[in-house]
């Protein structure tokens, strides 16, 4: 089985490690997985921007409008997103359809079914352009971080504190 990156981006890097530790925790009789830079691939579980794929946006401003494409079963397929950040949402998105379930921060609010995958097809504009929380009181740093992490697994883009 194989990831692979249609651009070099970090974001893009931590989509793909992501799309990997949930596929091993699902799946933990499969083979290895690689991760692989290939702007040409035609296999595998692909993951780019939309216009990597020759996809259509259908929002306003690329930067901002989350468009979120998923078409993959257990061979691979399109994980796409109108910007970087939408990449990560549809490697969510694919998971989530596939039973993954993010109950609350941290890794105790995992539910990771033992399961094959199945076939996903999604395409979405965002309702809202921004999506989030405020958290108001006096949060610890490594809670902070543990709730970005959960919020954008709930396809969330942003968060703000008090003050």
């Amino acid at each position: 089985m194989q990831i692979k990156k249609m651009q070099a981006d970090h974001v893009i890097d931590f989509a793909a490690e992501e799309l990997k530790k949930y596929l091993r925790m699902m799946m933990p009789q499969c083979d290895d997985i690689d991760i692989l830079y290939d702007p040409y691939a035609k296999d595998g579980f692909r993951l780019g921007l939309l216009s990597d794929f020759g996809l259509i946006f259908e929002g306003e401003d690329q930067a901002l409008d989350d468009v979120i494409h998923v078409d993959a079963n257990r061979d691979g397929g399109i994980l796409a997103g109108s910007n970087m950040r939408s990449i990560l949402f549809a490697v969510y998105r694919f998971l989530r359809e596939n039973g993954c379930r993010w109950l609350y921060p941290g890794v105790d609010g995992e539910y990771i079914p033992v399961k094959d995958i199945s076939a996903v097809r999604y395409h979405k504009l965002a309702d809202h352009r921004t999506r989030g929380i405020c958290d108001e009181g006096h949060p610890s740093q490594g809670m902070m971080l543990d709730c970005i992490e959960y919020y954008a697994k709930l396809e969330m883009n942003f968060i703000s504190l008090e003050f």
